[in-house]
């Protein structure tokens, strides 16, 4: 009798003291899930194959329009010319659901970002931005030739889009590979962001995470972390117009 009322006193004491504890534990608020429609400069538009959102932002602060006119000048002979970038949930047969612009508009610079909030959405991006390339004579991309270009033209052709736009293409890679491949150790994006254009990405969203924040984003509609998708897509577009005036002051 005696043990069995010492175990029943530690038995309370042991679960006063876990009570106890639990009063001090910190609480843990869970982040707010942020809808789609708190994203500055997003709207929606639609098309003949239904509709998607855009991202309309200004970059003045990041490229001077007269300074890339006269590097498009000085390059290709005309000053008509957009940086695309596109951002997929793969590597091959899988939509496309962001595809990133950057463009002068009225003599200030730009860029749009067209956003499949869901995969059926996929066919009005890809008819919208084929819409938008059409305004242009050169289509400047980042190993576009082998990648951005031929998936645009596949993820069309699975959708019946047909595609008007014909552009020239520059791929930036190639050129910077011609220029630099015996100075730097690889001509990656990011390495030319760090020895060319002397400046690192910091809190970059890997490129690798991309398809599965976007396919983590249409089964929640939770924006957070897309959001740095967004920003991701937007500094490889700033990044593919410095270094294109980059190398047209190296000429």
């Amino acid at each position: 009798m005696l043990e069995e009322g010492i175990k029943q006193r530690i038995e309370r004491l042991r679960l006063n003291l876990l009570e106890k504890s639990r009063s001090f534990m910190p609480r843990i608020d869970r982040p707010r899930p942020i809808p789609l429609e708190e994203i500055d400069d997003l709207r929606e538009v639609g098309a003949p194959g239904g509709k998607c959102a855009v991202i309309d932002k200004s970059i003045e602060d990041y490229v001077r329009a007269d300074v890339l006119r006269s590097a498009a000048q000085k390059t290709l002979g005309s000053d008509s010319l957009v940086f695309l970038d596109l951002e997929t949930t793969g590597f091959s047969s899988t939509p496309v659901f962001l595809a990133g612009t950057v463009f002068e508009h009225d003599g200030a610079m730009r860029s749009l970002q067209y956003l499949a909030r869901d995969y059926s959405e996929e066919r009005a991006l890809l008819g919208l931005l084929d819409q938008f390339m059409s305004r242009f004579d050169t289509c400047v991309t980042f190993n576009g030739k082998s990648f951005d270009m031929p998936y645009i033209r596949d993820r069309a052709k699975y959708h019946g889009v047909p595609l008007g736009a014909s552009l020239e293409q520059y791929d930036l890679l190639h050129v910077a590979r011609r220029r630099w491949k015996d100075r730097l150790p690889d001509c990656r994006l990011v390495t030319l962001e760090t020895h060319i254009l002397g400046r690192r990405r910091i809190g970059d969203v890997p490129g690798w995470e991309v398809p599965c924040i976007y396919h983590d984003f249409v089964h929640t509609k939770d924006a957070r972390r897309l959001r740095g998708v967004l920003r991701h897509n937007l500094v490889d577009c700033i990044s593919m117009a410095q270094l294109f005036i980059s190398l047209a002051e190296a000429a």
